[in-house]
């Protein structure tokens, strides 16, 4: 209880409570303890407050060590300098495997071991798959977006620079509110889920968990080494993950398990699922006398009445298909179904306090029962008969809206969130599509198999002789503490370790991304735009003065290598060096023209102004200034991750509830976000006004579906299924049709797809030399192949698999579910295999001829800057060029 800034915590005797008793009705109060706000009881946990210290510090440390060693290698033996430009994209050449085990550990939240955990305690099979296959198809279409941000925008940072080229300022301030709520959605949900469990694992405090893991664990390395060494972290994170993964499901479906016969095989697993439903529709319900035998309706005997039990989260499943039960628990095989009642109830007489939460008041006659305040009759039974809804079903109306809120919800945290933008940008042209495509097959793996595991098995664990059915309640299963629960009974304090170990590794990894995310928008679409101009304005000047100089050499966009010299000659008497170059510069800048010019001697004047740009770093300001001020804002938004983390804490927010309110929030954007890299003529006052009227029409038809469901808006009415779903539907759908209806109906016309990378300049890199897998007629191809993928993956995961399993499949039987287990195990097997093999084996042949390649331009160097046709390139600059008095106050400021 609150009370001004003290909570008083009373104490009850447990002597006289059973196991199927309500413990906080049970037994009486013995004492009463004060505490200061802020303070929390003691209790009892699965392992030492020490262990969590050790793995947010210690494991910390570690891999920030290990993670900036790996970075520090590459530079050395590579000689990877760091700019703005690598440490915001990575180099520009990221493979296939590296991109989705970065997908895969970025989509990986805490939420994800946790809530899909949460979905398959509550409603049983179907919550685990549509968890799993309502968060991959984002990933999936986005291979979409992700090859045309390789064709049409292969100099962006950020996705809001493509708006800001495109709409101008307006639009692209919106894009920016919606980006960053986006990245402070994903932050919450990992840092609150995330310390919820550690506290409730160790025993840590919960506040310092949260402000301790960005600090500690995401920033140092990601400040360090930027993107390219947030994909390190990943790689090692998900590898982590996935074995841990197996080792929980082993655990789970194929070992000797205990006495209880609940776990250790998915007969196991299913004989305790149907005895956990037995008990919440047989056990834990009884006729209104059987709650109050003293009322007058009743005969005042309690020799026909029974010991009502309790179950926690009836409503989450009543609906679920079932079968029909005598009243000895003798299984008739027909099928059953719960509907909601028309109008009514089906207790005698109102109960008032003589029934708890977790228990339901039957109908004295006829198969009806009320759950809260609503109130449920089957059919499909006879008379004499009760219908037992299932946990091993896929009919389930539950799990299916959770799956359509999933599905529209989570839109809005892949295709807003910078970070899955940012590794487009990093990817290989030929590599962005399948890099999408793997990462998202293999990610469902995460969700479907964490939550087949540890979510059916707390279910099943409520029937432990050894616990009660409270073991797990509603409440503590949608704080995400499932998996915790599980793990500590079924393999000790060893099993609630590991679940710490890759809880940790799935918040430091996308906490990392999300960190190097923001600081890219901070720097690029808000310092770099908006607070200090003046250098992209040297920027454009350099590159005007570029344009100048070539135009006289210049034949329909190329220039002959044998000018090269010329060009430079004439930048030269243009003042464009304020610096001396020194001769490695030159060096690499030969060897950037060589591996540019085609094999008719040409090379296009944008490669040319590239290769330049890249090579000539010494004369190069922007980057200097703007990658020291990328560090500085991976810092502000670290410890922002903190503050923010405790004050949702503080407001006492739940992790479900702000998982399914995320795409009434940022939904809008979506298709505002993905016009803008697919409609050529898409217009940008209907791109702004997409994302902000469909935000409105979200949060509209939230509250007044809430309203009208309840007669109220609270933070509970709020946090119902229906209204979730209508509101993450008009926000994105609202958000899509104003956008696309508004550029339809006035469409741009003068906008070229062209344009894009003339208005988003490189600062202080070149992009790498396309192969003959990346012209632009296979680019093509790969969109092509990007679409048919992912739309046809998109409809096996949401139409032609679940969809005749939720209709007329029933409950599963025993080989059923062993099947679905199975299948389950493969996955995450050939998963694992496939994330944690194929980066590795990319990784080392990339090595191996980037190593070859520096050789090569460490022969050059000691030679001289010679191209390939014989010219010897000079860049001669006698003195430096004063720098004037405002690029003076500007390195000043900086």
């Amino acid at each position: 209880i609150y009370l001004g800034s003290q909570i008083f915590v009373v104490r009850r005797s447990n002597t006289s409570r059973s196991k199927t008793e309500d413990p906080e009705m049970a037994s009486a109060i013995t004492s009463c303890i004060v505490y200061e706000r802020g303070q929390e009881p003691m209790k009892e946990t699965v392992l030492d407050e020490a262990w969590g210290w050790f793995v947010v510090v210690g494991f910390g440390v570690f891999f920030t060590v290990f993670t900036m060693w790996l970075t520090r290698f590459e530079t050395n033996t590579l000689g990877t300098a760091m700019s703005s430009e690598q440490f915001n994209t990575a180099g520009r050449n990221i493979g296939a495997g590296l991109t989705a085990a970065v997908i895969v550990s970025q989509w990986t939240w805490a939420a994800t071991l946790l809530m899909s955990s949460n979905m398959g305690w509550r409603v049983g099979v179907s919550g685990p798959f549509w968890y799993a296959s309502g968060a991959t198809v984002q990933i999936l279409l986005f291979a979409v977006l992700a090859i045309q941000v390789k064709r049409r925008a292969s100099h962006m940072h950020t996705f809001m620079e493509i708006v800001k080229a495109r709409f101008g300022t307006v639009t692209h301030c919106i894009m920016i509110v919606f980006a960053l709520m986006a990245n402070m959605i994903v932050t919450a949900m990992l840092l609150l889920g995330g310390a919820a469990t550690i506290s409730d694992l160790t025993g840590m405090s919960k506040l310092w968990a949260a402000f301790l893991i960005p600090l500690l664990s995401c920033w140092i390395y990601t400040m360090y080494g930027g993107l390219k060494a947030t994909f390190f972290a990943s790689y090692v994170h998900t590898s982590v993950i996935f074995l841990m993964l197996i080792v929980f499901t082993f655990s789970v479906y194929a070992s000797s398990g205990d006495s209880s016969g609940l776990y250790g095989s998915p007969d196991k697993v299913y004989s305790g699922l149907q005895k956990a439903s037995l008990h919440g529709f047989l056990t834990s319900t009884g006729r209104a006398c059987d709650f109050d035998p003293s009322n007058s309706l009743c005969d005042g005997s309690t020799s026909t009445t029974k010991s009502v039990g309790n179950f926690s989260a009836l409503d989450s499943f009543i609906e679920n298909d079932g079968t029909c039960f005598t009243a000895d628990k003798r299984e008739t095989g027909k099928a059953c179904k719960f509907q909601p009642k028309s109008s009514g109830t089906c207790c005698a007489f109102d109960l008032g306090k003589k029934i708890t939460s977790t228990q339901y008041c039957r109908a004295d006659k006829g198969d009806c029962v009320d759950v809260g305040a609503k109130s449920y009759e089957s059919t499909g039974c006879n008379a004499d008969e009760q219908c037992v809804p299932s946990f091993l079903t896929m009919g389930s109306p539950s799990g299916l809206l959770f799956g359509i809120t999933n599905i529209v919800g989570n839109f809005g945290t892949v295709f807003v969130d910078q970070s899955y933008w940012q590794s487009a940008v990093a990817a290989k042209p030929k590599s962005a599509v399948l890099g999408f495509l793997i990462g998202g097959m293999v990610w469902f793996a995460v969700p479907f198999c964490m939550a087949t595991t540890t979510g059916l098995a707390g279910r099943a664990l409520t029937m432990h002789p050894d616990l009660t059915p409270l073991y797990i309640t509603a409440t503590s299963s949608g704080q995400g503490l499932t998996p915790a629960r599980v793990l500590a009974k079924i393999l000790g304090s060893g099993g609630a370790f590991i679940l710490l170990l890759q809880l940790f590794m799935a918040i430091t990894s996308t906490g990392s991304a999300e960190i190097i995310a923001v600081s890219s928008i901070l720097t690029y679409d808000i310092y770099y735009t908006y607070i200090n101009p003046e250098l992209k304005t040297r920027r454009e000047n350099l590159r005007a003065s570029f344009s100048t100089a070539v135009a006289a050499f210049e034949v329909a966009g190329k220039v002959a290598s044998s000018k090269v010299q010329d060009v430079l000659n004439a930048l030269m008497a243009a003042n464009f060096f304020e610096k001396a170059v020194p001769a490695q510069e030159v060096a690499a800048f030969a060897t950037a023209i060589d591996s540019f010019t085609d094999t008719d001697g040409q090379i296009s004047t944008a490669d040319l102004y590239a290769c330049l740009n890249r090579a000539v770093s010494s004369n190069n300001v922007e980057g200097e200034i703007l990658l020291r001020v990328s560090k500085f804002f991976t810092a502000v938004f670290a410890i922002f991750m903190g503050f923010l983390a405790v004050f949702l804490q503080t407001l006492g927010f739940s992790l479900g509830w702000v998982y399914m309110s995320m795409g009434v929030i940022i939904g809008s954007a979506v298709g505002p976000a993905s016009l803008t890299i697919l409609m050529e003529r898409a217009n940008g006052i209907f791109i702004g006004a997409g994302a902000v009227g469909g935000l409105m029409l979200g949060l509209l038809g939230w509250f007044v579906k809430a309203h009208v469901d309840n007669g109220s808006i609270s933070y509970d009415t709020l946090g119902q299924d229906w209204p979730w779903v209508v509101g993450n539907l008009c926000a994105i759908l609202g958000g899509l049709f104003i956008s696309l209806a508004g550029s339809l109906a006035f469409p741009d016309t003068t906008f070229k797809w062209s344009m894009l990378n003339e208005r988003i300049p490189l600062v202080d890199d070149i992009e790498p030399a396309k192969d003959n897998d990346e012209t632009d007629e296979k680019l093509s191809r790969q969109v092509k192949i990007a679409v048919v993928a992912s739309v046809v993956l998109t409809f096996v995961l949401l139409v032609l698999w679940p969809l005749p399993m939720h209709g007329a499949a029933g409950v599963f039987g025993k080989g059923g579910f062993t099947t679905w287990v199975a299948l389950e195990i493969i996955w995450a097997l050939v998963g694992g295999i496939v994330i944690i093999v194929l980066p590795v084996w990319e990784t080392v042949r990339a090595f191996v001829q980037a190593k070859k390649n520096v050789e090569t331009i460490t022969q050059k160097a000691d030679a001289s800057a010679t191209l390939k046709n014989g010219i010897t390139l000079t860049i001669d600059i006698v003195a430096e060029k004063p720098a004037t008095a405002k690029e003076k106050s500007v390195a000043v400021d900086i």
